[in-house]
């Protein structure tokens, strides 16, 4: 009998000790870890997540692949959702989103189509506070600064109704009287860019001053775009010190509460999570390698290589900023949920449908050259676009020159929202 309990003590310790080995140093050895990007390729969240994703596996212990994976629609929204409802939980799935996607519950008054709770998500990290400006593109509005705002219409380019390009036109027009239209539907931020340049649109309620600064640094240089505010809850020492901080314009005590609320969520960035019920020490374990990650040279010079900023938020000060914020006066909770709704009915951006004989493929079918109203032109193939030869789904790199076309987009250069090759 003595030995018979002896040998299932040691039975269930050696168990234990598998599971322990299970979920200890060695769980990624071997592994996929798939990052998820909650917006199209090109924006200045798909850059920073996809630059961490080239140096994070190596500081994880058993050092997984990591694998990004673009999920833009909703804003994001789609990537929140299926985080709480189908995403693994065993620390093999992470998402990197906006900074305005975990203040989406605050700012939508409880729509129906939240189905998330980012307190219980577990906060990684974030490579960069988020600081952003407003935009007006000179060649096409005489909007130059924030004052022409209450005076001159601007309409500016969003992705989808939760974005904070939405969001922030639609609580300033609100709070403040800002005049602002926002046409949706562009599928990434490259395409928003893009519409502006064309002239469809006339300027960007929010870009990321970082990615300005990276992607687009001749605009500054040669002029092309006038700086209207910088959004935040204090100014950013590296935007020009005559831009003025938004929370100058407010005319109350109250509307400066709100508009605090509402800019609470830049000192996230772009922040990463796990979701909820991820194994504590997997956290820990992705908390401390993304805190490396942050430290390593070749991170570092690969960032400056693309005028990114490397200023990283801790995980735990992440949490700390949304307990905080959700815990805010229920008052400005509601009003600045009322101010984020559109004022009327929204536009939306308008894709164009063309066929078109292929002129050119690159090797991996990402980007397509072709004819469009007798001007050769561009579009990138993204994770999000449909995809299909012969009436089955197909891969990029099965694109050749020659294939007669059926191609969705927005204009040269941007990202298509289907192909079909019949």
């Amino acid at each position: 009998m003595r030995f018979t309990i002896v040998l299932a003590i040691i039975v269930l310790w050696a168990g234990g000790s598998v599971a322990n080995a299970q979920t200890g140093e060695n769980f990624y050895q071997g592994k996929t870890v798939r990052l998820a990007i909650g917006s199209g390729s090109g924006g200045s969240i798909d850059i920073y997540a996809r630059l961490m994703g080239r140096h994070l596996g190596k500081h994880i212990p058993g050092q997984p692949t990591i694998v990004p994976q673009n999920m833009p629609a909703g804003s994001g929204l789609a990537l929140a959702n299926f985080a709480s409802e189908g995403a693994p939980r065993d620390g093999t799935w992470l998402g990197a989103v906006t900074q305005a996607l975990p203040f989406d519950p605050l700012f939508s008054g409880g729509a129906s189509n939240v189905r998330f709770d980012v307190l219980k998500w577990n906060w990684l990290a974030s490579p960069v506070k988020f600081s952003a400006v407003a935009i007006s593109w000179n060649a096409s509005t005489p909007v130059r600064n924030a004052v022409d705002l209450l005076t001159h219409e601007m309409i500016v380019g969003s992705s989808g109704a939760s974005a904070s390009s939405t969001n922030d036109a639609h609580v300033l027009r609100n709070i403040l009287g800002f005049k602002y239209r926002v046409i949706l539907g562009y599928p990434s931020g490259a395409d928003i860019d893009l519409a502006m340049v064309r002239g469809e649109t006339q300027g960007r309620a929010n870009i990321a001053w970082q990615g300005l600064k990276s992607r687009n640094a001749d605009w500054l240089t040669k002029k092309e775009v006038s700086i209207l505010y910088q959004m935040g809850l204090e100014k950013d020492s590296d935007i020009p010190s005559d831009v003025p901080l938004i929370l100058d314009f407010a005319k109350t005590d109250e509307d400066r509460q709100v508009l605090e609320l509402k800019f609470a969520s830049y000192a996230l960035g772009y922040p990463v999570f796990a979701p909820e019920s991820t194994p504590p020490d997997r956290v820990r374990m992705l908390r401390s390698a993304f805190a490396k990650a942050f430290e390593d040279s070749a991170l570092l010079s690969e960032a400056k290589s693309l005028r990114l900023d490397i200023v990283p938020v801790s995980g735990e000060a992440i949490q700390t900023i949304l307990q905080k914020s959700y815990a805010s006066s229920p008052n400005v909770r509601e009003r600045l949920a009322q101010a984020g709704r559109p004022p009327g009915a929204v536009d939306q951006a308008r894709a164009r449908t063309i066929n078109v004989s292929l002129d050119a493929v690159d090797s991996q079918g990402s980007h397509l050259v072709f004819r469009d109203r007798n001007a050769l032109a561009k579009a990138l193939i993204a994770g999000s676009t449909k995809l299909s030869i012969s009436g089955n789904a197909a891969k990029p790199n099965m694109l050749k020159p020659g294939m007669t076309c059926e191609i969705t987009y927005f204009g040269d250069g941007g990202q298509a929202t289907s192909v079909i090759c019949p």
